[in-house]
Order: C-alpha cells, then structure tokens, then sequence
C-alpha cells in the first residue's frame, strides 16, 4: 500500500483514516433523520425515501466499520520506544500544564503570572534547546514555590498513566 504519493517513506493508518471517513457518514445519517421528525399531514410518506437510504446505509457501513476496527485492534502494533522517543523531543513540555497547575494550587498564584512563569521557560526550550524541568529548578520564582522533589513528581509520566489498568479492565474485562 502507499502510504503518500508524493512521500515514499510516509506510512500513513489507511484503516484509520477510512473509519473515521465513514463515521463521518454515518454521523450524517442523524441529519436526515432530524429533517424527518417536522413532518406534513399526520405523518406523510415524505420521510420514507430517506429512511430507505439511511438505515440500510448506515447499518451496513457500521458492520464493516465494527469488522475493520476489530482487525485493526488485532493487528495494532505499538512501539513503546518511539512513543518515549517523541515524548523526549519536547524536552519536558508536555508536563508544562502540571506544572502551571501546580504552581497556581500550591503557590497561590494567579494563573496570569504562573502561566507567564511556565511560559517563559516554555519559550526557552524551543528558542534555546533547554531542558524545561532544569530551567524550572533554576528559576526563582518557580523555587519559592515548589522544592526540587515536587518539580521530580510533576514530571513522573506515570501520574499521566495511572489509570491505564483500570481503563483496560473496564473496556477489556478482567
């Protein structure tokens, strides 16, 4: 399969992309059914030519979908180390909400200057290749509020997975 015409190397979800197409168009069959519902004299017979299209249509499209999203979810493959490779590249950015809510519940700031605070040694990170979580253990401003333990917890990635089992469990089963 070609993953981009013009990209050779781009792997693109295929399956992916189609599902969320045809949800799309199953999605749209709830519009032809509420353009039914004002109906002519007692229930007229101008709804039926649509409801003869919907139904079926979206029936058929959700069994394929539900068949596909089941080969999809069979077949997924996952690649932990790629995921924390991405994560690494932001340098600690994506634990900047966290710490901007710390900052705003621990240090009584107001969230204008925590998010000036976050945002400054943000900016620093993308103008300067520095590393977020030590530009914070450097920043005074930051310190006067959270000791160098506290910023170590913000930047935990497990705080941001900790529910992860019990998600499984619950779409999964035991």
């Amino acid at each position: 399969q070609k993953g981009s015409s013009a990209m050779p190397h781009k792997r693109n979800p295929i399956l992916s992309e189609r599902l969320c197409g045809l949800a799309r168009v199953v999605r749209s069959a709830s519009i032809v059914g509420m353009e039914n519902i004002p109906l002519w004299h007692e229930r007229d017979i101008s709804h039926s030519s649509t409801e003869r299209t919907i139904f079926p249509d979206a029936c058929i499209a959700l069994d394929y979908m539900l068949q596909k999203f089941a080969d999809l979810m069979e077949n997924l493959v996952v690649y932990p180390e790629n995921m924390m490779k991405n994560l690494n590249l932001l340098k600690g950015l994506v634990f900047s909400q966290r710490v901007l809510l710390t900052l705003i519940e621990k240090g009584g700031l107001t969230r204008e200057d925590a998010y000036a605070i976050v945002q400054e040694n943000a900016m620093k990170v993308w103008n300067e290749g520095a590393d977020f979580k030590e530009l914070l253990k450097k920043d005074e401003r930051v310190r006067r509020v959270l000791t160098e333990e506290e910023i170590e917890d913000i930047f935990d990635l497990s705080y941001h997975t900790k529910h992860v089992d019990y998600i499984f469990k619950r779409v999964f089963g035991e």
